[in-house]
């Protein structure tokens, strides 16, 4: 009778495991939602949620490489305030590396249309976001983020990923 206690044991610890991964999963979906909902919509405290006190951005098209979480926030609320903005994440892959981290990429596209007093062009941008996410306070928060263009086009001139000439780099930090 022992050996078959600890063998429904170990199928429910399984089965445990798999729930909370898928939970884990969901949650980390959910989050990225929430960032594309809140950047859209201009909510920027409830963006600056989002993030852990630590996170790192890398932007490599970025003119103010935000080095904190606020400044990226603040970052964004600047180049945003007064655009129409479309942004979309598609088809993540989530990796949970343990109980409290865990890896995604998401492929992306974003449309930001500034008001023509800001002095800032039109944009439009595929590629992917590259992040890292922590559990604090057992809520996930993106920790890293990093976004990088398969094509970027400003006022309507393509100006990164016009030529693609066979197999394109796609480069982990």
């Amino acid at each position: 009778m022992k050996a078959m206690d600890t063998a429904h044991e170990t199928s429910l610890d399984a089965l445990r495991r798999d729930v909370q991964w898928l939970k884990d999963v969901e949650e980390i979906k959910r989050l990225k939602a929430r960032y594309f909902r809140y950047v859209d919509l201009h909510w920027w405290p409830e963006l600056r949620s989002l993030f852990t006190d630590d996170a790192v951005f890398e932007i490599g098209e970025s003119s103010s490489a935000p080095r904190t979480t606020e400044e990226f926030v603040t970052s964004v609320g600047r180049h945003l305030g007064e655009a129409m903005s479309v942004h979309h994440g598609h088809m993540p892959e989530i990796e949970i590396v343990d109980a409290g981290t865990a890896h995604g990429i998401w492929s992306m596209f974003d449309v930001v249309e500034p008001s023509p007093s800001s002095g800032y062009p039109v944009l439009t941008g595929y590629g992917h976001y590259t992040e890292d996410y922590r559990k604090v306070d057992g809520q996930w928060r993106i920790a890293r983020l990093r976004l990088t263009r398969l094509r970027r086009s400003v006022d309507g001139n393509v100006i990164d990923g016009a030529q693609v000439n066979g197999r394109r780099k796609f480069a982990e930090p």
